[in-house]
């Protein structure tokens, strides 16, 4: 809908302190992340000590549809961030000025409310770039050089 000028960072700026709710949200998301690749890789070394791969695919299905459902709800409910930093004055002369402070407190709004989906799909892409780089990595190439 909008373009948003896009501002540069200044450079003598000091970090703001991080407060505790993110320090929180960090942890949680980082508990979550060793969660899922303990059950992951635990269920990948299971199915191949039982031969049954049955559990390694759904494992994966799941895995792969609560990270697809989470991301695609994440970007449907914060509109694609099309309107991502848009000020009062970009929006239409012809709205009023409540309208432009509403629609600039929704996109707000929208981006605090959603922030619960940004704990759950760091966590299963993390998961997802690890198994890449053990298949196409360390099975391929890597594993080779510590073999005895």
């Amino acid at each position: 809908m909008f373009s948003p000028n896009r501002k540069k960072p200044t450079p003598n700026t000091e970090p703001k302190p991080v407060s505790r709710e993110i320090k929180r949200r960090m942890w949680a998301t980082v508990a979550l992340t060793f969660i899922l690749i303990i059950i992951w890789f635990g269920c990948i070394a299971y199915g191949d000590a039982t031969h049954n791969s049955g559990i390694v695919y759904a494992v994966m299905f799941a895995y792969s549809l609560v990270f697809a459902v989470t991301l695609v709800g994440y970007l449907i409910y914060n509109r694609a961030f099309v309107n991502k930093d848009v000020t009062v004055d970009m929006l239409p002369d012809e709205w009023s000025d409540e309208k432009k402070q509403a629609f600039v407190e929704g996109n707000r709004i929208r981006a605090e409310k959603s922030r619960w989906m940004v704990a759950i799909i760091i966590p299963f892409a993390i998961v997802f770039m690890i198994e890449a780089v053990y298949l196409f990595l360390w099975d391929g190439y890597l594993a080779n050089f510590f073999k005895g």
